[in-house]
């Protein structure tokens, strides 16, 4: 194993800069990093090799893939479970802990739970613990508590903010490698816009970790200085825009594909798409083949050239083509041991890297692969076997601490199956490549099969030209042309498979779920023959990893156990998101259309405290409800209403429109004079009320609810088609500014402010009047809705900050308080005034809300009539009603209520009353306990208080101080 700290001579491949230091803590210890390091690469510099404990058994396990590929480095950082340290970068202070093992992650006496593993085969806990149904109930918060993963602390991380873009481009690019660097250059030169994504810190794919030599631009240059110059190229193009670190997670209708980078979303919409997302290796089915020191051929190359590690110290290398040979040479010219290559193929196809291996000490085994990984929390030594079909057959175990592979590969194929593309396996190239493509999206690279860098630089090149010519809607070969190259790749080098099942117990399917190979075997047996089923069964794949590690060898094994091939077995869907994407910033800022009144920033110079009431913005709260209340009760407030709606309704024909929308009589009201009224559908359910104030014998002046003005003026409008009648209706709610002045010194404040009279004779409870207030024309009608006398004033909305700034002047002598929603709803509780939508719902009719003095059925006809003539004089089953907390209970809207032990309804409105020190709200229940006096219960927290009915208005029953 490697020294503890030491690190690789710093060079121009490595990420990390040696010279300065970053400190964070892991489980308690301090650990120094360098700048650039990730999470897994600090802890590995430090001696670190098991990186976390595995799902159902307890396994140790250690980096895997280092690409966030694999479940194996999952941590807690800052607070956030299921954390990849992989793909984290470190920062000074960082907090970092190691989850689902106790006491440790390095000694999990969990562990013991492997003793029992034959009696957890697939599915026991379908099999076990369905009877009796108690059992279940028991064992569930244990299996949970054991096989979690990380635990979600509620209350620590607090709120975390999400921004969100909108990006329309020419042509999309998913992934950085040099395929798509490569089509971003073409597609670019011919004037197309471009957006490049990749989830790496830098350019270049594969490349910015290989040291090897390629040939490029007529000169041999290493893989990373050949990243670097791609890098550069596209960052020179000005018409090519570069999201790093950032995530394609998915691909939807209409040409969207989201991509997630930090804390923004964009939302990307395309005209072309390219996807180079590459592919990634796969782990091959062998015995104990998740110990800590198995780990990818990429992942060594990425700890080497990136982060100036070594893997081990002695390695064996298990490949099935030439890659492994190169990441083998690429280990030895960095230092380390490497004692054996296993390779599966009859023979080498590279001889010179064969000879140069075996030149270097290094023992060739054609014909034969990995067989077993021994050892207890590490990589001990490796057992390799033959590959014809008999495990005996020259079966050798070599001592290592590393466990190098590099023998399968999977395409990053995920978008393709979204946006609707077919895919095939492709036998001699060994993945599933794409056989038809969608209208509009292009592919590249590796996702297609190829491996040498000409080709991946051609296939990046032809889709460039076949997305910009899709945009020109000219004809495009790239097509035929790309099917060329992949024939062309297919001669040069040929995939070998290794079988995928050895017959032994620990062969780790699934290092997500501990699935192992006899598990997918029994399942197939027990009848989940298919791999969707099969998959549900076992739960392969279902892990983080989303099967990325196992979904290509549970299919072979299911294909293995059924006879069939790969091809006949299928795969399983790829749904999005590809990657774990936080809820927050699926579930996205709130886009609804957002008004302000015109005094709106009148109210933000006094508070900050605002609520949204349908697509309105209103103060909740200037100072305190204590002292708004006051000021309402016993001097004078002001509250915005402009949020009303607001409608005029005028013609000759317009008394009759009103008849029949609303349930009160509106022909007879006399001009000058102002009526409540409500608006039900044919079933007679509430849907809007409001006043109604006849400003002449031809027009009225109507208003709704905040949230029901556009229905109320559509329902109005609808109504008077087709009827011949004189009507018309105009929506004024955003041209009308609305205050109310209430409180025992409104009329003081307004009649040295006014034209009206509004002493009590002339300007009587319910009327309403036209004049001048502070020299604006104004609309005044005298209501009542916080059960103090005021008068509601209706004006031009260009004057909403004058005519605030005037009250408040006026008032000033008389002490008087601007007043929010949350004091407003208090003071009308008090007077048992019902909230449309509050207090209501869709069954919710007005002789359930003791409101049978709204319906006037000698009307002859209007909207709901005959639903309500029906209703007239039968029960019910639920009735509104007031009541009163009774033994100190602090019941809060929407608390249950009940009644005998049994859940009977719910309270739809409830608030302190300072007039009588206690709660006090409206609630629903049935009809039978809705009677003066009776005694409900009200589930608040774990307590059930008393509470008891109230018929009678809270305060000021008999109306003296509004009239």
């Amino acid at each position: 194993m490697t020294t503890k700290g030491k690190r690789l001579a710093q060079n121009s491949s490595q990420q990390v800069d040696q010279s300065r230091t970053v400190n964070f803590h892991h489980d308690g210890r301090a650990v120094s990093a360098c700048p650039g390091d990730t999470v897994a690469s600090a802890l590995f510099a430090q001696g670190r090799r098991i990186f976390s404990r595995s799902f159902k058994y307890h396994r140790p396990r250690g980096l895997l893939c280092c690409s966030g590929d694999c479940p194996n480095c999952i941590m807690e950082v800052d607070g956030k479970p299921n954390v990849r340290a992989c793909r984290t970068s470190v920062r000074d202070g960082m907090q970092v802990l190691s989850q689902h093992a106790w006491p440790s992650v390095d000694h999990d006496v969990l562990r013991v739970i492997e003793s029992f593993d034959r009696f957890l085969p697939i599915g026991f806990y379908y099999k076990t613990l369905y009877k009796p149904r108690l059992l279940w109930e028991i064992a569930e918060p244990m299996i949970r508590r054991l096989a979690g993963m990380g635990r979600v602390r509620e209350g620590e991380l607090g709120h975390s903010e999400y921004e969100y873009q909108y990006e329309f481009v020419d042509v999309l690019i998913v992934g950085g490698g040099p395929a798509g660097v490569e089509a971003a250059l073409t597609a670019a030169a011919s004037g197309a816009s471009v957006l490049l994504v990749d989830n790496e810190p830098r350019l270049g794919g594969h490349l910015r970790y290989e040291s090897r030599a390629y040939r490029y631009q007529d000169s041999e240059q290493s893989g990373y200085e050949v990243a670097n110059l791609l890098e550069a190229a596209a960052n020179s193009q000005p018409s090519v825009r570069v999201l790093l670190e950032a995530t394609a997670f998915g691909g939807y209708e209409g040409n969207l594909v989201p991509v997630l980078q930090g804390s923004t979303l964009f939302h990307v919409r395309f005209k072309s798409l390219v996807l180079a997302t590459g592919c990634h290796q796969y782990p091959s089915v062998f015995r104990n083949n998740d110990l800590p020191g198995v780990m990818l051929s990429r992942a060594a190359l990425r700890l080497i050239n990136l982060f100036g590690l070594l893997p081990g110290d002695n390695a064996v290398v298990g490949t099935s083509n030439d890659e492994g040979y190169l990441a083998a040479l690429e280990c030895l010219r960095a230092g380390m041991k490497v004692s054996a290559l296993a390779d599966a193929r009859p023979s080498a196809s590279n001889l010179a890297q064969a000879t140069e291996l075996r030149a270097a000490g290094v023992s060739i085994f054609t014909g034969m692969a990995i067989r077993e990984a021994h050892g207890s929390g590490a990589v001990s030594a490796a057992t390799i076997g033959s590959t014809n079909g008999n495990p005996e057959s020259g079966e050798r175990t070599i001592g290592c601490d590393s466990i190098l592979l590099s023998t399968a590969w999977q395409g990053n194929s995920a978008l393709l199956f979204q946006l609707g593309c077919q895919l095939g396996l492709d036998k001699d190239m060994g993945q599933p490549i794409p056989t038809k493509m969608e209208p509009g999206v292009f592919a590249a690279g590796e996702v297609l099969g190829l491996r040498s860098l000409p080709e991946i630089l051609q296939s990046g090149r032809l889709s460039g030209t076949g997305a910009t010519q899709h945009i020109n809607q000219g004809n495009s070969s790239w097509w035929n042309e790309l099917q060329a190259l992949q024939s062309r790749s297919r001669q040069q080098s040929k995939a070998f498979a290794i079988p995928a099942t050895t017959g032994q117990n620990k062969n780790f399917v699934c290092l997500c779920e501990d699935v192992v190979e006899k598990d997918l075997r029994q399942g197939v047996e027990e009848g989940f023959d298919e791999i969707e089923t099969l998959k549900r069964y076992s739960t392969v794949s279902m892990g983080p990893c989303q099967g990325r590690m196992c979904s290509r060898s549970s299919t072979e094994i299911c294909g293995f156990a059924t006879e069939r091939d790969f091809g006949a077995v299928g795969t399983t869907t790829a749904r999005p998101p590809i990657h774990p994407v936080p809820l927050g910033a699926l579930a996205g800022a709130e886009f609804h259309p957002v008004k302000h009144t015109s005094m709106h920033y009148r109210h933000t110079a006094l508070t900050n405290q605002f609520m949204d009431m349908g697509v309105w913005k209103r103060p909740l709260v200037y100072s305190s409800v204590a002292e708004e209340y006051d000021a309402v009760r016993n001097r004078v407030g002001l509250i915005d209403v402009s949020t009303l709606g607001k409608l005029v309704v005028k013609g000759k024909d317009a008394p009759a429109l009103l008849d029949q929308v609303y349930t009160h009589w509106f022909s007879n009201l006399q001009p000058g004079r102002t009526r409540y009224g409500v608006i039900c559908d044919e079933a007679g359910i509430i849907l809007d009320d409001g006043t109604v104030a006849r400003l002449a014998p031809d027009q009225y002046y109507v208003t709704t609810s905040s949230g029901n003005v556009d229905l109320i003026e559509q329902w109005m409008k609808w109504l008077a088609t087709g009827t011949g009648w004189c009507v018309h209706i105009v929506n004024m709610t955003s041209g009308i500014a609305a205050v109310n002045l209430a409180g025992p010194e409104a009329r003081n404040v307004l009649r040295g402010l006014t034209d009206v009279d509004v002493s009590p004779a002339a300007f009587p409870y319910m009327a309403c009047r036209e004049g001048n207030v502070a020299g604006v024309p104004a609309t005044l009608l005298r209501v009542g809705f916080v059960g103090e006398t005021g008068w509601e004033l209706h004006f031009p909305a260009e004057y909403g900050e004058y005519m605030w700034d005037t009250l408040l002047e006026a008032g000033a002598a008389f002490g008087i308080c601007p007043f929010g929603v949350e004091a407003q709803r208090l003071l009308r509780l008090e007077k048992k005034h019902v909230i449309v939508g509050q207090d209501t719902d869709a069954l919710s009719t007005p002789y359930d809300c003791d409101m049978s003095w709204v319906v006037k059925l000698d009307k002859p006809d209007f909207v709901g009539r005959h639903a309500l003539e029906a209703m007239k004089g039968q029960r019910g089953q639920n009735r509104l009603v007031g009541f009163c907390a009774l033994d100190g209970g602090e019941p809060d809207d929407g608390n249950a209520i009940v009644i005998e032990g049994m859940l009977s309804g719910r309270v739809t409105s409830a608030r302190f009353s300072p007039q009588l020190k206690k709660y006090i709200g409206l609630a629903w229940v049935p009809v039978d306990h809705a009677k003066q006096g009776t005694v409900v219960g009200i589930q608040a927290g774990d307590k059930i208080h008393l509470a008891m009915i109230v018929q009678e208005t809270f305060y000021d029953p008999e109306g003296k101080r509004l009239k």
